[in-house]
């Protein structure tokens, strides 16, 4: 863990912690090979907007247009293709998973570790916009000196709250809760007023327990430590976990102030908390999804620093890195890292780019100058924020606590973090559907369980 500087996030312990177990291993695009920055060439981009997101998609295509017009001899294919750890071994085995996509941190290193992640470290050497990045993060794609990916977002967990729903209640939305005794008072008071849900969080898809992780830090305890002898140790029954379940059980059951699904994944929460019908949460900034892809009005979007508990620990971070598909050729490689730059990264170091990019944005009322952790450093996204000042059109004056805070960022679980998440999942979802449900016997039962997953490997 570590403060950071800046609003620098220190995930360093995510490479260190994964390193362990990392020495020797390559990938299949470690060719030696030099690209030819002239060969007609074609690459697969993942995450290509869905038709129901309209106003993405148009954006999406008239970038590939504009990259396509700059690399003439580059074609991009846009594909829906997101990644999921599920099915993403079945991709990559039958060769068809998309030269490139965004990965969570949370598993970009057990990738590497089998060799499915494409070293791009000579190509990296040679990219001034790379160079420019924060350093703080390049551990986080970085093992035994060679890169394997790009970090093109990095967040922190927040409480994403409903500013219209305070003002309803008789709250102030400038004034969200900074402890969870105060965001079960406004969830019971914004309850009783508007009959909205108050506060609820996912509880399927690994949802329920990435964010119930969140809490457990935000009240004084990891879910895992970092490795000793090349073990972690998990450390789900703890304190700290019994109060952030507890809060739950109070939420639901003494408050009444929950909803009534407790069946939800992350998608349902944006679009309930998009719709006026969820007053607060906890997420990443979720701004531009729910305005552009939602219809949530901008002025409507609270985010405050993620609330502590007593012995609270800080919040949790991740973010996306861009991975590159191991079989990939050189010119597939550099075209898209070079896709990478364009269309994620380039807006903070050229001031064309950024200044055409946000007045686009601006005349098609999509929001600019959003809240959100920059991947480059203070002074160089004070100067971004400078050359786009005429097309802001977010009250970034509302986010203030959120943009200064300076509680610590804690990685996620470094090793199996989708499977401690699968097992929490119920737990959440227990807690909510059966009042007398026993927290501490389902804490043992997931420490074991959890605990021999690990230990497996």
């Amino acid at each position: 863990m570590q403060v950071r500087s800046q609003r620098a996030l220190g995930f360093a312990v995510v490479a260190a912690i994964a390193g362990v177990a990392l020495a020797g291993c390559s990938t299949s695009s470690d060719k030696g090979a030099e690209p030819d920055p002239n060969a007609k060439v074609t690459i697969t981009v993942g995450e290509m907007p869905t038709a129901d997101q309209a106003a993405s998609l148009k954006v999406f295509k008239q970038r590939v247009a504009e990259f396509e017009k700059k690399y003439p001899n580059i074609t991009v294919k846009g594909e829906e293709t997101r990644y999921d750890p599920q099915s993403f071994n079945a991709l990559l085995v039958g060769g068809t998973a998309p030269t490139t996509v965004a990965i969570p941190f949370t598993d970009m290193q057990s990738l590497i570790q089998r060799g499915q992640a494409a070293d791009i470290t000579e190509l990296a050497k040679k990219s001034k916009v790379l160079s420019g990045l924060n350093p703080d993060l390049d551990s986080a794609v970085t093992v035994d000196g060679k890169k394997y990916g790009v970090v093109r977002q990095a967040y922190e967990m927040s409480l994403m709250y409903n500013r219209s729903l305070y003002t309803q209640a008789g709250l102030d939305p400038n004034s969200p809760p900074t402890d969870w005794e105060g965001v079960l008072k406004n969830a019971k008071t914004i309850t009783e007023k508007t009959g909205k849900t108050g506060f609820i969080i996912p509880t399927t898809n690994n949802q329920g327990g990435w964010l119930l992780t969140t809490m457990s830090y935000a009240n004084g305890s990891l879910v895992e430590e970092e490795p000793k002898d090349g073990k972690a140790k998990v450390t789900v029954d703890t304190d700290a976990m019994k109060a952030s379940l507890q809060f739950l059980h109070d939420l639901r059951w003494d408050a009444n102030a929950a909803g009534a699904n407790f069946l939800l994944n992350g998608d349902d929460i944006r679009n309930e908390y998009a719709g006026g019908n969820v007053a607060q949460t906890i997420n990443g900034p979720i701004y531009a999804d729910v305005v552009v892809n939602r219809g949530m009005k901008g002025d409507d979007i609270g985010i405050a620093p993620l609330p502590q508990g007593a012995k609270g620990l800080g919040t949790l971070g991740g973010g996306a890195i861009q991975w590159y598909n191991p079989k990939s050729t050189p010119e597939e490689l550099d075209a898209a890292l070079k896709w990478t730059e364009f269309y994620w990264l380039n807006k903070y170091f050229d001031k064309d780019t950024a200044v055409s990019l946000a007045a686009a944005a601006a005349k098609d009322k999509t929001p600019v100058g959003i809240p959100e952790i920059p991947l480059v450093s203070k002074e160089q996204y004070d100067t971004y924020l400078g050359w786009i000042k005429d097309s802001i059109n977010v009250d970034r004056s509302l986010y203030t606590d959120y943009l200064s805070s300076k509680l610590t960022v804690n990685a996620e679980p470094a090793v199996k973090a989708q499977e401690l998440y699968a097992a929490l999942d119920p737990i959440v979802q227990a807690v909510l559907t059966d009042k007398n449900a026993d927290i501490d016997k389902l804490l043992s039962e997931a420490q074991k369980s959890v605990q021999a997953v690990v230990d497996a490997g």
